[in-house]
């Protein structure tokens, strides 16, 4: 390991043959990412003796060679033309997932921008400099700022204050990199290298400013966003906010592109951290924008519409407020109209429908003066798009990413949902292009051959059904009919809207069940095999979806409100599986939901608890851990310790809105310890742990 290592470092320092640098710093690169099993507690030692050696290695791996340097600046000379061709990656667009074990969101979301991280300047090529600064990156996550910083500290200061603009550019990458793993490290010095940071990116443009030196700025201010919003909330500097906000909205009128999208993108992880802080410079950030909006073209003008989105998902319905939506939500829509009509497919639309389906969702109401051309551009984007795959070779879409744009039209549409609630079906029937063929559209969308179509459209459907209920009457035993064809887990993530779809139709049901009954014997069968599952332990066929026996357990709880009898029929079958979903349900209101389902049906049929196992005692145990997990916060590591070690403590009060529900559950148990036998009772008591069996005899009189 010893000689590995020594030979490693000293290629990874001779620059002079950059390829058999690159080679030999992707060892420690690979170190780094190592599990427990085949990285030893004596390598994670030697390696870290190393690092006061490699660190000032890794820094001048950074640096750009003189062959690189030649290179940029002619670029630079390139971008300063009016119309300079900029290639943009492939954007790509996710579909909205319901309740996807109770958080929407996506972990590959995080990973977006993770190519971006060290600025583009050398495209997809993975170079020295890239290598050398994720390394650095991951060192400082791996081992914390006591061996990084002692070597990397002077190096860095040298670095900053050097006349090579080149070699500051290198030291700044190295503070963006370090920021994750050093973070708390660096709070003692980040005063004076935030001002530092300022400095770079306030100098004017002018013909001898570096744009790479101001790109790796701003990504570093990004990186160190926590802190400089830390300081705000805190009062100790409350004047930072105002100042990165006027520096980086100057610096976003660049001419230069890769200075305009670097700034951008860190401007919106400033504003992530920052929240509704932004509030007070909302109108010329807005004002800014859209006088940039014309000029952006490429990855700037892709990360400008992110910004728009970012800012309505973090900074909330302010952005709404008064004159705002005015100044930008126009802007988007005439960017919108005119590149629909020369592209329909055009993937920068991508990121601006969704900036636009966000805006929307949040403005509420206040985006009524624009929801009309909103809701018609979204359906023509729908059928341009219909029509340019149909009219391909035979028809069939050989790419799914193909009908992203359809994707998009559909969630933006959604966004309009749930931000106007009931005021969308005025809408729909004030299109004079649409208000006929909606339905039919949105209908051909559930049956659509494309998944992340279909994914949308019933996260569509739930949503209409829950806020615009009226819309969907006429075609509700269509849509329903394709909800049900869709219960297919092979397609996790279509199942999963569907499911919360149909659950949203029997919540507007009431106790009418005419709309479901035809359907019923379908959907139960589809239903009970998502919560029974195969032999396989994924409960799915094999197929793993984070939310889906949750979204199962509710959907089948609210079926039981319309009419207990289509679900009292067979719950024996799948009675434990559901009470294993719904201990899983952490969305209130579809807990509620399930658990008063499951009491009607279980008063439907009592028979049920005996034939569902051969274990008397074990269906009952997983009938009141169902109803014990009520009492734990909603963790899952919380609650596997909770039920199953007797000293854990920290139970949770029944909601006090729900105490309805509470005496129900409460009597439910009474009812079945009254209805076995005293002895079958006591093993059932025995298998309990202590602290749950305190919890039922303080709380519900049980013993």
């Amino acid at each position: 390991m010893e000689a590995i290592c020594q030979f490693m470092l000293t290629a990874t320092a001779d620059v002079t043959y950059p390829l058999v640098a690159l080679d030999a710093c992707e060892f420690w690169l690979t170190f780094c990412t190592l599990d427990d099993e085949s990285c030893t507690p004596e390598m994670i030692g030697y390696v870290g003796n190393l690092l006061p050696q490699l660190v000032p290695v890794l820094l001048r791996g950074m640096v750009y060679s003189s062959e690189q340097r030649e290179e940029l600046m002619y670029r630079n000379e390139l971008d300063a033309a009016e119309n300079a061709n900029e290639q943009v990656k492939p954007v790509f667009h996710k579909s909205k997932n319901k309740h996807q074990g109770g958080d929407d969101h996506d972990p590959e979301d995080d990973q977006d921008d993770d190519d971006d991280d060290f600025d583009d300047d050398e495209g997809n090529e993975w170079t020295l400099r890239k290598c050398s600064a994720a390394s650095l990156d991951s060192f400082a996550g791996l081992y914390g700022p006591g061996p990084i910083l002692p070597s990397l500290l002077p190096a860095l200061q040298e670095g900053l204050s050097n006349s090579d603009p080149w070699v500051q550019e290198a030291s700044v990458l190295a503070l963006g990199a370090i920021a994750d793993g050093c973070m708390h490290a660096m709070t003692p010095h980040m005063a004076q290298l935030h001002q530092y940071l300022m400095g770079l990116l306030s100098a004017p443009e002018s013909p001898q400013s570096l744009p790479q030196l101001k790109s790796i700025a701003a990504w570093t201010v990004g990186r160190y966003a926590q802190w400089a919003i830390g300081q705000v909330q805190s009062g100790a500097q409350g004047h930072l906010l105002a100042q990165m906000t006027e520096i980086f909205v100057a610096r976003m009128g660049e001419r230069n592109r890769r200075v305009q999208a670097a700034c951008c993108s860190a401007f919106g992880v400033i504003v992530e951290q920052a929240g509704d802080l932004m509030v007070p410079y909302l109108e010329p950030i807005c004002q800014s924008l859209v006088a940039a909006m014309p000029r952006y073209q490429g990855r700037s003008l892709l990360i400008l519409f992110d910004t728009l989105g970012i800012m309505a998902d973090f900074v909330g319905p302010a952005i709404g407020e008064g004159n705002l939506p005015g100044i930008y939500v126009p802007a988007l829509l005439h960017m919108w109209n005119e590149m629909a009509k020369q592209d329909p497919t055009d993937r920068t639309l991508l990121p601006l429908m969704e900036s636009l389906s966000s805006i929307a969702l949040v403005c509420g109401v206040n985006y009524q003066p624009f929801a009309l051309e909103t809701f018609d551009t979204a359906m023509s984007m729908i059928e341009s798009v219909t029509l340019i795959l149909q009219a391909s070779e035979d028809g069939h879409i050989d790419d799914d990413q193909d009908a992203d744009p359809i994707v998009c039209a559909v969630d933006l549409i959604d966004g309009l949902v749930e931000g106007l609630g009931e005021n969308f079906s005025q809408l729909v029937a004030s299109s004079t292009r649409y208000s006929q063929h909606f339905l039919s559209v949105f209908h051909a969308m559930t049956k659509h051959e494309v998944p992340g179509v279909r994914m949308s459209a019933f996260a569509l459907l739930g949503d209409l059904a829950r806020k615009s209920p009226n819309v969907l009457e006429s075609a509700l035993p269509d849509l329903l009919k394709e909800a049900v064809n869709n219960l297919d887990p092979f397609h996790a993530q279509v199942c999963n809207n569907a499911v919360w779809a149909i659950g949203e139709i029997c919540c507007r049901c009431g106790d009418n069940s005419e709309p479901i009954k035809p359907f019923a014997a379908d959907l139960m069968q589809a239903l009970i095999a998502l919560l029974v599952g195969n032999d396989d332990g994924t409960g799915h066929g094999g197929i793993s979806m984070p939310g889906l026996t949750e979204n199962s357990a509710a959907a089948v709880g609210r079926l039981a409100k319309v009419d207990a009898t289509l679900v009292a029929t067979d719950l024996s079958r799948f009675l434990i599986g559901w009470c294993d979903g719904m201990a899983k349900i952490t969305d209130p209101t579809e807990r509620r939901d399930a658990y008063q389902g499951f009491v009607v049906a279980l008063h439907a049929n009592p028979q049920a608890i005996q034939q569902a196992s051969p274990n008397l005692t074990g269906t009952i145990t997983s009938i009141l851990f169902a109803i014990v997990s009520w009492h734990i916060p909603n963790e899952s590591a919380l609650m596997a310790d909770m039920l199953h070690n007797s000293n854990a403590n920290g139970f949770q009060p029944f909601p006090p809105g729900e105490s309805e529900l509470q005496q129900a559950l409460g009597k439910l148990m009474h009812d079945i310890k009254n209805g076995i036998p005293s002895e079958s009772w006591d093993q059932v008591a025995q298998q309990m742990p202590l602290n749950v069996r305190q919890l039922l005899k303080e709380v519900y009189q049980l013993e």
